[in-house]
């Protein structure tokens, strides 16, 4: 499958950020898999329009990386190293907000088992 139709189908399956900044967590594409990272910094480059994006792949052991990109190449187009596909996108792992219900019940925990304390 080819990388433009997994970034596809992933942008239907999870929540993306339009806009990658550090601290986020994004979703890195290219030829042996996907993997998490984390945004540890972006700075502009020398070259206009272009950024130094550090980050951490999230493997065994952690690696870090740092990419060249263009602002819309940190925000899922997809691109080019050494003529290899790749794509970063940042993910929203923000919990989707459920509002209640007018004139419903607000929701309550419930005590599902109690348990037994020894004294020993």
């Amino acid at each position: 499958m080819q990388l433009d139709q997994i970034l596809k189908e992933l942008k239907q399956k999870i929540s993306v950020k339009a806009e990658t900044g550090v601290g986020d967590i994004v979703l890195v594409g290219m030829k042996p898999g996907l993997f998490y990272g984390v945004v540890q910094d972006i700075k502009s480059n020398i070259k206009k329009d272009w950024w130094d994006v550090h980050f951490k792949l999230l493997v065994i052991p952690p690696v870090d990386i740092t990419w060249i990109l263009r602002t819309p190449q940190m925000n899922g187009e997809i691109f080019t190293i050494n003529g290899e596909e790749h794509f970063m996108i940042a993910v929203d792992i923000r919990p989707p907000v459920q509002l209640p219900k007018k004139g419903g019940k607000k929701p309550v925990l419930t005590l599902i088992k109690h348990e037994e304390t020894s004294d020993e």
